[in-house]
């Protein structure tokens, strides 16, 4: 079977330093550890970029250091005119609010760069079955891939 191909939004870095949920923590961890271990490659994004940068200095230092020690690719920033005109689409269809273009941007990235999976912590605008839905009838009108969204459980491998 192929590795994977897991596209993570801010939210996953985010939630591997923020202990105020346990579960979030260490499931972000495990899936970051994972992806340092080889069993995933793992992506990121331009637009993960300038969500760390507006972090304060100390945060995003650490968010960096997450980045590196899972050793997550960057996704190019050859995609971002398509990507841009993608995340429209998603806001035009009424998928994603227009104020929250940033996600249908991680949609339309990680579309794009034909992740498996984009994953995610945002249950509001990106990891929903109704939203998936509504995404991948877009992809498939525009004869793009398919896109799994979805939180790190369900993508992790179990220790069996």
């Amino acid at each position: 079977m192929r590795k994977l191909r897991l596209y993570l939004d801010s939210s996953i870095l985010g939630w591997a330093l923020n202990r105020s949920n346990p579960a979030r923590f260490a499931e972000a961890n495990i899936l970051l550890k994972q992806i340092a271990e080889d069993k995933f490659t793992g992506v990121y994004s331009w637009v993960s970029e300038w969500e760390i940068k507006a972090a304060p200095e100390h945060i995003a230092k650490k968010l960096w250091q997450k980045v590196e020690k899972a050793k997550l690719k960057p996704v190019t920033m050859r995609l971002s005119k398509q990507a841009d005109e993608l995340a429209q689409r998603y806001c035009d269809e009424k998928i994603v609010p227009s104020d929250f273009k940033a996600d249908a941007l991680h949609i339309a990235v990680a579309t794009l760069c034909k992740a498996d999976a984009l994953v995610s912590y945002n249950f509001e605008h990106i990891v929903s079955l109704e939203v998936m839905v509504a995404v991948n009838q877009v992809n498939k009108a525009l004869n793009l891939n398919e896109i799994f969204l979805c939180q790190p459980q369900e993508v992790i491998i179990s220790a069996s």
